[in-house]
């Protein structure tokens, strides 16, 4: 079979594929073009990133799933929760810790993948002083160096960008962690 053959159809098996699981997880597929689900809810969002969480899951289970007991001593129950007493205490997260792994497990969870990212990450912790529980977390990264509608905004050219884009960080994540049942 000739080379280009073996390719074509190879090409052709990769879009077909990608056009399967692109459906299973809410898009529409027309003529070689995308349509994003209709609406912009949260359910639409969670919908859409399933797999991807599944995905996610999957390949961490078998590394925390044996700290994950350890790991939902930090979790609140609903009763542990008194709204009056919740005193924020922040901390950072150190790399080869139980919080990191803690870190790690709360974005497994998330209804959004979390990226791994590049370049530079601070990852925090939140929890309340007055059960020593997580209430939420945050993660601080380098933003994208080339942002077209930013640097317009802000004004700057490529060399202004490239002198203080250092002292910006993005959020990539950012959220509270709800009480189990």
């Amino acid at each position: 079979m000739p080379f280009t053959t073996t390719r074509t159809k190879e090409a052709i098996k990769l879009r077909r594929a990608i056009s399967r699981v692109l459906r299973k997880q809410g898009y529409s597929v027309r003529e070689n073009t995308f349509q994003v689900p209709a609406g912009s809810s949260k359910d639409v969002f969670r919908r859409v990133n399933l797999l991807a969480v599944k995905h996610k899951l999957d390949l961490a289970k078998p590394r925390l799933a044996r700290y994950e007991d350890c790991l939902l001593k930090y979790i609140a129950n609903g009763a542990e929760v008194v709204p009056s007493q919740v005193t924020p205490r922040l901390v950072l997260v150190q790399p080869e810790s139980e919080h990191e792994l803690l870190f790690r497990y709360a974005c497994l969870h998330w209804s959004i993948p979390v990226s791994p990212g590049y370049g530079r990450r601070l990852r925090f912790l939140v929890f309340d002083e007055s059960n020593d529980k997580l209430i939420g977390l945050f993660g601080l990264g380098d933003p994208v160096f080339s942002l077209r509608a930013r640097d317009a905004w802000i004004g700057w050219d490529f060399q202004t960008r490239k002198s203080n884009l250092y002292h910006v960080m993005d959020a990539y994540v950012l959220g509270a962690k709800l009480p189990r049942g």
